[in-house]
């Protein structure tokens, strides 16, 4: 655990920023998928079933 103390602040702030905005994109790209799949799936229903 000694080597946390070798890098500056700023470099860390920077790897938990671009980790966060990583995380967050994939969050915006998966709610993406499962709104337009769900959208998909619900339009099928509907002309299945009319």
């Amino acid at each position: 655990m000694l080597y946390r103390f070798k890098f500056p602040l700023l470099t860390q702030l920077k790897e938990r920023s671009l980790s966060g905005v990583f995380v967050g994109l994939v969050l915006l790209a998966m709610t993406g998928w499962i709104y337009l799949l769900s959208t998909m799936f619900l339009k099928f229903a509907l002309w299945f079933f009319s």
